[in-house]
Formats: structure tokens, sequence, C-alpha cells
């Protein structure tokens, strides 16, 4: 049953933040990306917007994201013993931007909603059917004229009782932002943790692009070490 959960959970990632912000500095834009692991693979689309006169300045920000993604798992509770799992969801938040000396702090609260259908129907998994709930989210990101990078994600929602962090460290070579994440998701029944790396191209804009890599792995399951590959890009208008 363990194994269910965590496929489950993993599948659905990017519902807890994994998406990555257009970069915190300029707030007016589209973002679009795709996550992928063994057994699932998951991809989304996003609108961000800045209410102020400045994008660039202090003001009010909202943030829209439509997610779609597929999973599989094995299960003793359905006879065939494997389950195929597709899921929906969506997010509308709304926040504050604040800019400091060396970084930039977003904040939000909002809704989240999501649907898992499952093929055959496994009445032992809790994510099955729809889901309401509120979220809340934090950026921290070091400012875009840092030659040191630093960048910090927090995501907790209600629906599900999940939660998703990630922090990366790193160093601007010339447009090219290099160093390693770690990022740690879970709810009430299974963890996972990935360790990575990171490269940002910078030197496109107003096209922003972020490719990392690594391992996943799930304690306490049998979900065990699994490499993952998560691209994002975001344009700014």
């Amino acid at each position: 049953m363990r194994t269910k959960i965590v496929a489950s959970l993993l599948a659905a990632g990017c519902l807890f933040g994994s998406c990555a912000s257009v970069f915190a500095q300029d707030m007016n834009g589209v973002l679009v990306g795709i996550d992928a692991r063994e057994k699932s693979n998951y991809g989304y689309l996003g609108y961000t917007r800045h209410y102020g006169e400045n994008p660039l300045d202090d003001g009010i920000i909202s943030r829209f994201v439509g997610f779609s993604g597929r999973y599989k798992y094995d299960s003793t509770a359905v006879s065939s013993g494997h389950v195929n799992g597709d899921y929906k969801a969506f997010e509308a938040l709304v926040g504050y931007k604040k800019n400091f000396d060396s970084f930039v702090l977003l904040s939000y609260i909002g809704a989240e909603f999501e649907e898992h259908d499952l093929s055959p129907k496994n009445f032992a998994d809790r994510n099955r059917g729809n889901h309401w709930g509120g979220k809340a989210r934090v950026d921290l990101e070091t400012n875009f004229s840092s030659q040191n990078y630093g960048n910090l994600i927090a995501t907790y929602g209600t629906a599900r009782d999940r939660y998703w962090v990630r922090a990366r460290g790193g160093r601007d070579f010339s447009g090219y932002v290099v160093g390693p994440e770690i990022i740690a998701t879970g709810d009430r029944e299974a963890h996972e943790e990935r360790i990575g790396a990171f490269l940002n191209f910078r030197n496109f804009l107003p096209a922003y692009l972020s490719v990392s890599a690594g391992q996943a792995k799930s304690p306490k399951t049998s979900a065990g070490y699994t490499p993952y590959i998560t691209m994002e890009y975001s344009t700014t208008f």
C-alpha cells in the first residue's frame, strides 16, 4: 500500500510548488515546465501578473497555474496488480512582492484544486477523486544583479496536506547560473527527497530557462532511488 501512496505523491509533485516562478525581478509573464521521473511525468502552464505601474517595484501580484500529468504504480488492492493515474489541477493565488537590498520576497495565498482519475478504480488510494483546499507559497530570490545566486521556494496545500520545499544556491558565470538543489516534498503518508544540480540560462532575456537533474529517493518505501529531470521556462513582458 505504501508504494501506491508514494507513486501518487511523486506524480503530483508540481502541485505543491515545483514549478518555478518567473524570476522575481519582473512579475508579468508566462511560465511552462515539465518534470519526469520513473513511472510519472507532468507539465504545467501558468501566468503571473504584477498590478503596479512598474513590475520591478513592490506591489500586489497574482499567479494562475494549470497542471496535467500521468503516473502508474503497483498495488495489491486491484486485481490487475497495477494502476494508471491521470490528474489535473489548478491553483489561483494572490500575494505581494517586496524588494529588499539583496533579495526579493514573494508571498502568496489562495486556492487549489486537484483531480485524480484512476484506472482501474483503486478505493484504497485516498488521492482518488476531486480535492479542494487552500494554498500558501513563499519565494525568496537574490537580486538579479548578484553574482552569488540563492533561491528558496516553500508551499503548503490543504487539499491533501502536502508540502514542497526547494533550495538552490549557485554562481552566475556571465549569464549561466549553476549550482546544487535540494527538494523535500510529502504529506502525512509519504515523503520524497531530491538532490541534484541546476543550470539557469539568463542570457536569453526576456526568456528564462532552467534545467535540473539528479536523484530522488523515498525513505521507508519501496519506491527506492530513481533519476529525475526538470525543465522550467518563463518569459516576461
